[in-house]
């Protein structure tokens, strides 16, 4: 029993001795500005120590807020000689701390975005940090910091990240390159937009059409007979782009009508887009606008399957609902079936030899068992000789009335060309609804 009550009595000292540091006297609480930082590709983080007399007795919290009326007498009376006001859409600072027991410093952290340092680089930013209402009767000794940034202390002007069209700075000829998308209502134009320095973090930027730049250059000369193309009427973009996080180049597609391109097929017409608003970073001033002059002749995929030719089919259906000229009357709606099926050709003869690199087959209106599943594209200048064009194995269509676009690579003329369906995906009934061949530019 004595043991017992031994532990019990230095149990009992130990937190009376620890309530008693409790109730210390308060302690002065100041802030100071530090010299130190650390950086990110997307931020810089300025510490700015809350000091205490001594330790704190107890867990208290305090204020943080700015005063910008401070900063701006200060650059008024040219006390901070080429410094700007940090503007509050760069940075982000906690509004109050928690300061713990037994703690005589705690360092505020203010996060600067890179934007601002970026966007204002040569000059100072300034900020002055305040304390206010120290919890468990504490009181305040300096209230302030100021902090000064130094922006040519933070990063060199070549790490500046400027975003830009990656063509900009030039009339861009479109198309520019192969990975444009050609279609029968719509061509998709992608757009580059390039980003310099370290990549960091995913971004957005506003993206909008600039007529105003594209008419300048029509009324002075420069696109002496081009048409203004009008945003809605004829093409479509996206109010906004997301630039990726840890790349430094990405795109958004313009789409524009193909009726458009045709209306304008003897003009060349022209359009502007702009960038504005990023979330980070900063614009090329010269490279934020991009004016594209398009070329409808190679932009056009024209639907040349019932110009000037001779159809034929390897074999016939005597039903006349369901015969091979269904295959080819442009109506979704009708299909040419046939049985005891293995693999039959269906033909296109010219009556001039025709390039081409694209077609489209169209699902019937039931039975996915009957769609072909694999089959060739071939060209002959005789229909004798033939030339592989395209071949598709295991091919599936996802649901009825689908039609499904085909390209392949092809520079050369042919005044035939052969689709062969090798077989079908179950039985022994093949059915489609449509073929189409598309002439490409």
């Amino acid at each position: 029993m004595r043991y017992l009550l031994l532990v019990l009595l230095i149990c009992s000292c130990k937190k009376d001795s620890k309530f008693k540091d409790e109730q210390l006297g308060v302690v002065n609480v100041s802030l100071r500005a530090t010299h130190t930082f650390t950086k990110s590709v997307d931020n810089i983080t300025v510490p700015v120590n809350i000091v205490l007399s001594s330790s704190a007795p107890k867990i208290f919290t305090v204020g943080i807020g700015v005063n910008n009326d401070t900063i701006n007498e200060l650059i008024g009376n040219h006390s901070l000689e080429g410094a700007i006001l940090l503007d509050p859409a760069y940075y982000q600072l906690p509004k109050t701390a928690e300061i713990r027991f037994g703690l005589d410093t705690f360092a505020i952290p203010l996060q600067v975005s890179m934007q601002a340092i970026e966007k204002y680089y040569g000059n100072k930013l300034a900020l002055a940090v305040t304390l206010d209402n120290p919890g468990k009767g504490n009181t305040l000794g300096s209230k302030t910091a100021i902090v000064v940034i130094n922006t040519m202390d933070i990063i060199l002007q070549e790490d500046i990240h400027y975003i830009s069209f990656t063509d900009a700075g030039k009339v861009l000829g479109e198309p520019s390159g192969t990975d444009h998308t050609l279609g029968t209502t719509n061509v998709i134009l992608p757009v580059s937009v390039s980003l310099g320095g370290v990549a960091g973090g995913t971004f957005i930027i506003s993206v909008s059409a600039a007529p105003d730049t594209a008419q300048a250059l029509i009324d002075n000369g420069t696109l002496a007979g081009s048409v203004l193309l009008k945003e809605g009427d004829d093409y479509s973009l996206p109010a906004t782009m997301n630039f990726p996080a840890n790349s430094n180049v990405a795109k958004f597609n313009i789409t524009v009508k193909t009726a458009s391109l045709t209306k304008y097929v003897l003009n060349k017409p022209v359009l502007a887009v702009t960038l504005s608003d990023p979330s980070k970073h900063l614009l090329d001033s010269a490279k934020r606008t991009l004016v594209m002059l398009l070329d409808p002749a190679k932009l056009i995929e024209t639907d040349i399957t019932n110009t000037n030719i001779r159809y034929t089919t390897q074999y016939e259906n005597g039903n006349g609902n369901e015969n091979s000229p269904k295959l080819i009357d442009n109506n979704i709606n009708t299909k040419f079936l046939l049985g005891s099926f293995t693999s039959a050709w269906f033909q296109l003869e010219f009556a001039t030899p025709q390039t081409t690199g694209a077609y489209t087959i169209t699902s019937a209106n039931d039975a996915p068992g009957r769609d072909p599943k694999s089959w060739k594209m071939e060209g002959s200048n005789n229909g004798v000789d033939w030339t592989l064009l395209d071949t598709r194995l295991d091919q599936s269509f996802g649901s009825r009335f689908l039609t499904v676009k085909y390209t392949f690579s092809n520079q050369d003329a042919y005044k035939f060309y052969r689709y062969t369906v090798t077989s079908v995906v179950s039985g022994t009934l093949w059915q489609q609804a449509e073929w189409r061949l598309l002439k490409r530019p």
